[in-house]
């Protein structure tokens, strides 16, 4: 039997409860599918009657269903991003209040750190933002708890798996350490699955758009489709990379003259990306 099932967002449940019981699994494209469909009905049983006919023509478009160990760690680095883009918005909301009050605060914020300016200066502050600031004081100490134990399954589940050597191969780039190798491995899973250095770009949503009418083109911003956490840490690691190593920082000042410092670093990533996909294609 060969079963297919659609990439949905909630596929995973069902692609490992079939998976010991069919002789093979295919993960159809939801949205190629669809358009192949024409002008049918969009409904769960039409949708299900065209993957059926699609897949028995040999016409069903495939879209990339990642091993289990690929999975594990790709839940796991999602979580990890989640709770770190959270603990960005803790300290976004203790940096809004510290400048209300014409107050600097530490340079750099923790909880921790944070604890020991509110017990030095809170008499200093506002009884009403004192309160909030210890709110957000407790919040960050469980995000930073919660990253923490994140961070370790990760380096404990690459460790167990087949992934180990490949990451550690990954994090000899500029402005790529555990967290950014593992999400990207995650999100990208077999790299052979992409010809060239153009196709990741688009995969990964780092390509622009391109605007063709009446003989002319023009270049638009980013797609930002595919995976956004590969983007995130893309992004992260380009910056790292643009302060720490003087080749990708002269290439950044060099695109920032005329794109812009923002868009310079949206470059970079891409850059940073190309150049991993070629250390795992070409060792």
């Amino acid at each position: 039997h060969t079963v297919a099932i659609e990439a949905v967002g909630f596929y995973r449940w069902l692609w490992e409860l079939l998976e010991p019981l069919v002789e093979k699994l295919v993960l159809a494209d939801a949205t190629q599918a669809r358009a192949l469909a024409g002008r049918r009905l969009k409904t769960d049983r039409e949708d299900a009657a065209n993957v059926a006919e699609l897949l028995a023509a040999g016409r069903l478009p495939l879209a990339y269903a990642p091993p289990l160990e690929v999975q594990i760690l790709r839940d796991w680095t999602r979580q990890r991003n989640r709770l770190s883009r959270a603990h960005a918005r803790a300290l976004h909301g203790v940096k809004s209040i510290l400048n209300s009050n014409n107050r600097p605060g530490p340079a750099r914020l923790s909880a921790g750190r944070l604890s020991g300016y509110l017990t030095a200066y809170q008499d200093r502050l506002p009884e009403r933002h004192v309160r909030m600031l210890w709110q957000h004081q407790r919040q960050l100490s469980l995000i930073e708890e919660e990253i923490g134990l994140c961070e370790r399954q990760i380096v404990t589940h690459l460790r167990a798996s087949t992934l180990a050597p490949l990451a550690e191969h990954l994090q000899t780039a500029p402005g790529v350490g555990p967290v950014v190798a593992a999400t990207v491995l995650a999100e990208i899973g077999d790299f052979t699955r992409f010809p060239d250095g153009k196709a990741i770009g688009r995969y990964a949503g780092l390509a622009p758009r391109l605007y063709a009418s009446g003989g002319k083109e023009r270049h638009g911003n980013i797609s930002k489709t595919g995976p956004a956490d590969l983007r995130w840490v893309l992004q992260q690691a380009a910056w790292t990379a643009i302060r720490c190593d003087a080749g990708i920082k002269t290439q950044w000042l060099k695109i920032s003259r005329s794109a812009g410092k923002k868009a310079a670093a949206v470059a970079i990533a891409r850059k940073l990306l190309v150049i991993l996909w070629q250390m795992v294609r070409k060792n």
